[in-house]
């Protein structure tokens, strides 16, 4: 097998991979939303991490009430420099009635930035590997 032909299948696969994994996480995203309750936060504080880049962000920690009366408090996964929120800022949470430890800001970047992203690298992995694929069988055939 020539190297095109292997890289080509490799990018396919893994374009594929990205892209089934973008749909279950889009799919897991819209399951949460249509079981959640929905109620108001507030920002409590911003909490500043380095990456091993260099870089790094700020993810809001918040806090809310369940329907039952129960306070929880909650750090956002996603983070982001500048930040996206300030302290005493009011949002809008949605958090799972069985388990409020699995809440997320109603924002569209933090419900849906990760099957995004995935989905956007799969579309990307899986054209380049189309293409070389589509190059090698047109080369194979003469053409």
């Amino acid at each position: 097998m020539s190297a095109d032909l292997i890289i080509g299948i490799v990018f396919s696969l893994i374009g594929g991979l990205m892209a089934l994994i973008a749909v279950f996480l889009f799919v897991r995203t819209r399951m949460f939303i249509s079981n959640a309750q929905e109620v108001k936060g507030t920002v409590i504080r911003m909490v500043y991490s380095h990456s091993s880049e260099g870089g790094g962000g700020y993810s809001p920690v918040y806090q809310f009430k369940t329907i039952e009366g129960r306070l929880v408090e909650k750090q956002d996964h996603l983070s982001s420099n500048p930040p996206m929120f300030t302290e005493g800022q009011t949002i809008d949470v949605l958090y799972e009635p069985a388990n409020p430890q699995n809440a997320r800001i109603k924002k569209w970047m933090s419900l849906y930035f990760l099957p995004l992203l995935l989905g956007g690298m799969g579309l990307i992995f899986g054209g380049i590997g189309v293409v070389l694929l589509i190059f090698r069988l047109l080369d194979s055939l003469n053409i």
